[in-house]
This record gives C-alpha cells, structure tokens and sequence, in this order.
C-alpha cells in the first residue's frame, strides 16, 4: 500500500494516546531516552507525534542513503514537509511503549481487530502468487518489494477489501476515543498556504 501505510501507523498510534501512553505534545525522545539518529541537533527535543502525525517534523522525507544521521531541516512545527522518516521515528518509540515489535503491535491493535486477515507490515512467502508487481512509466512490468522486516512508512501489504476496513474505521472513529477522531480528522496545518489553501493534515490524515 505503500504510503496508504501511513494511516494505519497513525490509527495504531492514536489508540495509545487513548490509553494514556502517548501524549500528542510530548518530545519523542523522552520516551526512547536518547536522541535517534539526530545527532546533536537539540531540535530533536522538540519533535512530538503531533508534529510527525501532521507531517511537521523537520526531518526530510527520507535520510540520505546509508546516512546513520537523520538531519532535521527546519524548526518543528514551523511548515508542512511530507515525511517517511517520521513515521518509522514514531514507530520506534511506540515499539517502546508497547514492548513489542512494532509490526507485532500493528497485527494486534489494528489488523486483528478490523480482521484484515490479508494483509502484512512484512513479507509473507505465500503472497508471491497473488502479490501484484509494480510496473514503470512505459506500462511494463518491473518488480515487486518483497524486503523483509517492516517500515511504518511503506511496507503494508493488501488489498483493496482489507484497507477499506481500515478506511471505513478511520471514519467511523472505531476503537477511538470521540476526542481523538476529531482531532484525527481536524485540519492541524496547512500543507502550502499559497498553492493550495484548501489542503491540510489532520493526525496522519490528508
């Protein structure tokens, strides 16, 4: 589902707001107790799942390839700026709170419940004879991503009648605190205020 990912990383991390584990407004790090991959960049400090959730982080979309460092470009919370880097920073810390691994926490808070009974964080061998590939600009055929492990970005696999299950609980607000779906669908930030004035994230929802 590639990015469509998203949304169920941000379902997932919402219920624990609901539990009292997650606090929207609370720095990242002082959960995980150390700075990520930042460096010593303090701006690390400043960084919530508010600020991930609404695409506000300062982190890039992902980190320069084989970087162990993980910039952060900008104040947090100072402009919308699509990031993947977020969402798996975010996926670290949940693994900490739950003591789980995160793909794990997601089966059992979100696919289990919904019965999404077709879909994955991570490759599973029995997909290879339905999995559909990806194909490129000239309409041919050219892989499929069957890497394994599990990214809170991007590395949902299934199907269109799984994922609108969780489409349809996102907008019903099920295993969700009324509170907490309002806020997951309320315009958080602007995405461009000149370009497109009409466009805005809510909690992991555009």
């Amino acid at each position: 589902a590639a990015s469509l990912t998203k949304i169920v990383t941000a379902y997932a991390a919402l219920q624990l707001v609901d539990q009292g584990k997650l606090d929207l407004d609370k720095p990242l790090n002082q959960y995980l107790g150390n700075n990520y991959d930042a460096g010593d960049d303090k701006r690390i400090d400043l960084i919530t799942a508010r600020h991930v959730l609404t695409h506000c982080s300062g982190f890039p979309n992902w980190r320069p390839r084989n970087s162990k460092i993980l910039p952060i470009r900008f104040t947090p919370g100072e402009k919308f700026s699509y990031s993947g880097e977020g969402f798996v920073y975010l996926s670290k810390v949940i693994e900490h709170i739950s003591s789980m691994r995160f793909d794990e926490y997601i089966k059992k808070n979100v696919l289990e419940p919904l019965q999404m009974t077709h879909s994955s964080f991570s490759w599973i061998d029995s997909y290879k004879k339905w999995h559909v590939y990806r194909h490129d600009g000239s309409g041919e055929k050219s892989y499929r991503p069957e890497d394994p492990g599990y990214n809170a970005a991007a590395s949902l696999r299934t199907t269109a009648e799984d994922y609108a299950k969780c489409v349809i609980a996102v907008l019903k607000g099920t295993r969700l605190k009324k509170t907490t779906w309002n806020q997951m669908l309320t315009p958080q930030i602007i995405v461009d205020k000149e370009k497109t004035p009409n466009v805005a994230w809510g909690l992991g929802v555009g």
